[in-house]
């Protein structure tokens, strides 16, 4: 049939609303497991101090009767340290872009805001869980924490997860711990065994395996992994076998999986996650900057350090190619 002759339709009008949802989607990822799953704390200063202290190693322990005591030299405690590092993200909008009609938000600072900040908690994850050394920063230099696979020394970049038994003083952990790449090799369950072995000979007691794509992908191949399977329901009883890693089983313990796409994609972090904290100078907040023109100007800001209090109870599996 053919259109009847004046019949107004959608071909020839103007002033028609596009077909654009009101809702904006964002597509990035917030997830940041590390920093949601350690402990929070304080911060006073810039460099921000802790302590750790060692038990002395188990030994055969008889005494005479009635003997007089001898005393051995007491294990003095080590000062460790890291810096804060301060994030920030800025904007600008124009007066007339806050006030017009926008899908998906009414406000444009607020919804600006919003984004700003989740953008510094993705940062913070990324630089939580990073390579990166640590520097006292300057006038011209920002400060600069240690990240955790930093914190987790290796002598040996074959992918064993070999770690230093003994990381001394402040001086060890001033910045001078430079993650130096080796050839990848596969990632292997044997090597990372081995790694877990390392930080429960150490005292640690390892509660998270913290990966990318590919090591968690290589995990998922190990032949014997199936009967390492556990997926456990909400009242924590054992439920039935699921495609995927949850809960990886040793002899030294449950060990959850967790992926986390901000830990590099060629190490796998053996966590025990009560030995990690955030240390907080200054929490998120937010800085209107003084007006010069039709705009307006925000800053989002927030200053914080990574603690690690027992580095030899955590370690790492280096160059582990998927």
């Amino acid at each position: 049939m053919a259109l009847v002759a004046g019949t107004t339709h959608t071909y020839n009008q103007a002033g028609l609303r596009e077909d654009l949802y009101d809702v904006i989607s964002n597509i990035s990822p917030m997830e940041t497991p590390f920093q949601t799953g350690i402990e929070k704390r304080g911060a006073k200063a810039r460099l921000h101090e802790w302590l750790t202290d060692t038990l002395a190693a188990a030994a055969e322990n008889q005494q005479l009767e009635g003997d007089d005591a001898s005393f051995a030299t007491a294990v003095t405690v080590t000062r460790m340290a890291n810096n804060t590092q301060i994030l920030r993200k800025t904007f600008l909008v124009s007066g007339t872009l806050d006030a017009v009609d926008k899908a998906g938000r009414k406000s444009e600072i607020k919804y600006q805001l919003m984004k700003a900040g989740k953008e510094v908690i993705r940062d913070l994850e990324n630089a939580l869980t990073s390579k990166q050394t640590g520097s006292a920063g300057g006038i011209a230099t920002a400060r600069q924490m240690i990240g955790a696979e930093a914190f987790i020394p290796t002598t040996d970049n074959g992918g064993n997860g070999v770690r230093m038994s003994d990381l001394g003083s402040t001086t060890s952990y001033g910045g001078t711990h430079l993650v130096t790449d080796g050839t990848d090799v596969a990632l292997t369950s044997t090597k990372l065994l081995n790694a877990i072995q390392l930080a429960w000979t150490d005292g640690g007691n390892i509660d998270v395996i913290m990966t990318n794509t590919g090591p968690r992908a290589r995990v998922r191949t190990f032949g014997n992994l199936a009967t390492n399977q556990i997926q456990l329901n909400k009242s924590g009883e054992s439920a039935k076998l699921i495609d995927g890693v949850e809960i990886y089983v040793t002899d030294y313990g449950k060990h959850k999986l967790v992926l986390n796409r901000f830990v590099r994609n060629k190490t796998a972090l053996v966590l025990d996650m009560s030995t990690w904290a955030m240390a907080t100078l200054r929490p998120m907040e937010t800085t209107t900057l003084a007006k010069t023109g039709d705009a307006e100007k925000r800053m989002v800001t927030m200053e914080s350090t990574l603690v690690c209090m027992n580095p030899d109870a955590n370690s790492k599996v280096c160059d582990a190619s998927s």
